[in-house]
Order: C-alpha cells, then sequence, then structure tokens
C-alpha cells in the first residue's frame, strides 16, 4: 500500500506544472537534480551511481577542473537527438581537457525507449554521463511542460545557465562548437 502512495506521490509531483520562474533560465541558477546512469560502466563507475550537476558545478562540485558543462534533453524517439549524441561525444573528446562537462538527459518514460536509449549510447560509445529522467521531473523543472527536443543548457562553473539552445537547426553544431570554443577560452 505504501508503495502505491509513492508512485502516486512521484506522479503527482511530476505532472506539476512549474512557474517560468522556477525553470532553468539565462543568468539564474540551474535547478539541481540526481538520476540513476545508463552508462556508468563506459564512464568507469561501479554499481548503479546517481549523478547531478553537482559533480560538475555549483557551490562544491566534485570536479573543479569544469569550466562549462553542457546539459541536453534528448529522448529516443527525437531523430535530431541522435544526430546531437554522436555530436556532443565528440566536443566531449575534444576539449574534455580545457574544461568542457558534457551530459545528456533521457526522458524516455516506456522500456522499450529506455532499451533505445541504452543501444544508443552503446553505439555511439558514449562515455559522458546519459541520466535516466523516466518521470520527467527533472525535464518538467528543465523545459516546462512543453519544449522541443533536443534542448540543450551551457552552465557555469558557479551552476548559472549561460545559453539555452531549443530545438534543432542545420548549423547548431557549428554554432555549438563555437560557443564552446569561446566559453572555454580556447580557439
Amino acid at each position: 500500500m505504501h508503495t502505491r502512495f509513492a508512485i502516486a506521490a512521484i506522479i503527482s509531483f511530476a505532472s506539476t506544472s512549474f512557474a517560468d520562474e522556477d525553470l532553468a533560465t539565462v543568468d539564474r541558477p540551474a535547478p539541481t537534480f540526481r538520476l540513476p546512469v545508463y552508462n556508468a560502466a563506459a564512464m568507469g563507475e561501479q554499481g548503479n551511481p546517481m549523478i547531478g550537476i553537482d559533480r560538475y558545478v555549483g557551490q562544491e562540485p566534485q570536479d573543479k577542473k569544469t569550466k562549462l558543462l553542457v546539459v541536453s534533453f534528448m529522448a529516443s524517439f527525437c531523430g535530431p537527438c541522435k544526430k546531437e549524441m554522436p555530436y556532443l561525444q565528440s566536443l566531449h573528446e575534444k576539449y574534455r581537457e580545457q574544461g568542457l562537462r558534457v551530459m545528456m538527459v533521457a526522458i524516455d518514460r516506456e522500456e522499450e525507449g529506455q532499451k533505445k536509449v541504452a543501444e544508443l549510447v552503446a553505439t555511439n560509445k558514449i562515455t559522458f554521463p546519459v541520466l535516466k529522467d523516466r518521470f520527467n521531473i527533472v525535464a518538467r523543472r528543465w523545459l516546462g511542460n512543453q519544449s522541443p527536443l533536443p534542448s540543450l543548457f551551457m552552465l557555469r562553473p558557479d551552476g548559472t545557465v549561460k545559453t539555452v539552445h531549443r530545438g534543432y537547426s542545420d548549423d547548431a553544431s557549428a554554432l555549438l562548437e563555437k560557443e564552446v570554443t569561446a566559453a572555454l577560452g580556447t580557439k
């Protein structure tokens, strides 16, 4: 009986809409979270860790070398998200030593979609954290009730939102790399 109540509470909370001032917004602190990781082994993690943005940014991050955190929301049914995943991996590899950190949050609710996300992560050999937001609680806090995918956020070391990109365009990758290099102070 307690399990049903807990599930009902989670679903109720997940379906709550947030006021605009509570969403992830430029120049405001990003909402914090912790979620399970799809690819813990690929990241060199043991067990089933929960990871959040506080690993990389905020008051006392674990990773003190972070200069910029890119957080992208995606889903297995989103074509542009599938294109973005290997591109983000290439940025992660290219700029990791300069302080870039990348994280994806998958919003797939159904088990079949979650399996597809896991397959995409394996196929693309993703080594940055891909997190499971099965109940879309984090997505609602960052995106609101309706937002195009992918939605990408760049966070400063202090945990504030630097830039927000919603949706996908043909020039997105060139623009993203230009913004990353500018934020990192590289060329």
